[in-house]
């Protein structure tokens, strides 16, 4: 099966498949590799760019990126980009020639895959970290939001493991602000790195309550704290992206009506296609170019004030402006409303104003991941844990950092 799968890749001269993926992955050497049949050499590539490929052989929405890019597609089916990494990553072992460790040591805040690439990076350069996570487990949203019957928690349980194995300290339950203090680990550390992801969620003004809930506040009710507890049987999930999806199908499984509400057109949603179709083929209604005005708690119901919404011109990111429909609202009753229309990073503790333009914001702190790029996926996430680390060596290593190359 997998001679098939790599045989049928072009190893074309300027990979288009490549220039699609966010982390840069050297797709067409290491499946030129296994094609030569030398799995070691093939893992040795892809290990070299991404360190954790457990995660996006799973994860990564394959079809915008890499197989969304690759010329067999054009007439045809692409290279299963997805399946041959995934093959890999199964088949082969992450290289482990590690070199001594230096005297210098780095705090990291947040377990997720920004986190763990970074201190992956920094390891292969001497360098140790301990990690401050909040939770009882490593992933960061990949554990607390992504429901288990699409990634099996096993595969972050292993890495934890041998990230323990080369030298890394995971302080769980931890939480900065609260149990230490972000100004004790500038002081005992030599560099400090926020990953804390973007876990603060837009409510679009609305106060949550029983039934009017959070996308990401569900996905950790269900999955970490594995409450089954819904105030009904009937549902709407506000937006479009991957939390939204994520929400909605785990409510399908629990619940027998759910509606998914977003306010632009099938063609501008952001969530992955296969998302999409998976939700639609378990169950899940959606309400394109529908947005929400207002919602109302009466009695046991919710009660929502819903516009209809109408495509304009494209904006400088190449998506549709929208606007409502003049004398379009109509009143709709729920149980409850899931608001996944967004989320930002907490940079409460670090005093910090907005997203920072570098990586290396002050005197010994960096930011890294979602907390610098805002939330994005789990592909640029490690990309950018990568980055940052260039910068942490450059820092500890008494080097200037250019942010601007």
């Amino acid at each position: 099966m997998i001679g098939e799968l790599t045989a049928y890749c072009l190893s074309c001269p300027k990979p288009r498949c490549e220039t699609g993926c966010p982390c840069g992955n050297h797709i067409r050497d290491y499946i030129k590799a296994m094609k030569e049949g030398d799995l070691s050499k093939a893992a040795g590539i892809l290990y070299s760019v991404n360190p954790l490929p457990e995660l996006t052989s799973r994860l990564c929405d394959c079809d915008r990126q890499c197989q969304g890019h690759c010329v067999r597609g054009l007439r045809g089916e692409p290279v299963q980009v997805q399946q041959i990494e995934r093959y890999i990553s199964d088949n082969s072992k992450r290289p482990e020639n590690y070199p001594a460790l230096k005297e210098k040591r780095v705090a990291v805040i947040g377990a997720g895959p920004a986190a763990l690439s970074l201190v992956y990076e920094l390891r292969q350069h001497g360098y140790d970290a301990t990690v401050y996570e909040k939770e009882d487990k490593i992933g960061g949203a990949v554990y607390t939001g992504i429901p288990d019957y699409r990634f099996d928690k096993k595969y972050l349980d292993a890495i934890c493991e041998e990230w323990k194995a080369f030298g890394t300290d995971f302080r769980f339950h931890t939480e900065i602000g609260k149990d230490v203090s972000l100004q004790q680990l500038c002081e005992e550390y030599d560099a400090v790195v926020l990953a804390n992801g973007a876990p603060k969620e837009n409510t679009a003004g609305f106060a949550e309550s029983e039934r009017i809930i959070g996308g990401l506040t569900l996905l950790h009710r269900l999955n970490v704290e594995k409450d089954n507890a819904l105030p009904g049987k009937r549902a709407y999930v506000w937006g479009g992206g991957n939390v939204a999806m994520d929400c909605a199908r785990s409510l399908i499984r629990r619940i027998e009506d759910v509606t998914v509400l977003y306010r632009r057109s099938l063609k501008e949603m952001p969530a992955n296609a296969r998302e999409i179709e998976e939700a639609q083929a378990e169950g899940v209604k959606f309400a394109y170019l529908h947005n929400i005005k207002d919602v109302v708690e009466k009695e046991d119901k919710l009660l929502l004030t819903v516009c209809e919404m109408e495509l304009g011109e494209a904006g400088s990111d190449g998506r549709a402006s929208v606007s409502e429909v003049e004398g379009s609202l109509t009143e709709v009753e729920t149980d409850m409303l899931i608001m996944a229309i967004g989320q930002k990073t907490d940079f409460s503790i670090a005093g910090i104003n907005g997203y920072p333009a570098e990586h290396h914001v002050r005197e010994k702190l960096f930011v890294c991941g979602d907390a610098f790029t805002g939330p994005k996926t789990v592909v640029k996430a490690i990309r950018d844990g990568k980055d940052t680390a260039a910068f942490v060596l450059q820092y500890l290593e008494g080097e200037t950092a250019d942010e601007s190359r």
